[in-house]
């Protein structure tokens, strides 16, 4: 009898914690208010670049031709090119652009890779050279 008793209490505790989002009125909603748009043209810029990249590649390595190469490349590059001119708008490329002034007069921007570091950073937090 205290076996049951324990089973139903437990699945009481069980079914409660299930329902208490709906219960309380928290909302998860499945999509960004974007509806992912700027996440899937970062991952279409993303995978265009690592592909321009890997032509590259397998051009220098011998693996492609001049020809096959230089289709590949205006292809990639002009998938590229679409994904950057549709994500970055006017006010957000002026911020990012004043963000790395500033830290280019603080000398906190990698001049290796460009990243723009913390004030007072003494190593680049992204390919670990020394900030001047």
């Amino acid at each position: 009898m205290e076996q049951i008793a324990g089973a139903v209490l437990i699945t009481i505790g069980v079914i409660l914690f299930i329902l208490r989002p709906v219960l309380h009125g928290d909302e998860a909603p499945l999509t960004s208010t974007d509806g992912g748009k700027d996440e899937l043209d970062s991952q279409k810029k993303i995978s265009a670049l690592k592909g321009l990249r890997d032509a590259e590649y397998d051009y220098h390595s011998g693996k492609l031709d001049e020809e096959d190469f230089q289709s590949l490349r205006l292809e990639m590059a002009s998938e590229v090119l679409g994904s950057i001119k549709g994500t970055e708008s006017g006010p957000d490329v002026e911020v990012e652009i004043q963000r790395v002034r500033a830290g280019l007069a603080a000398g906190s921007t990698c001049l290796a890779c460009g990243e723009v570091n913390r004030n007072g950073s003494n190593f680049c937090g992204q390919c670990g050279s020394t900030l001047e």
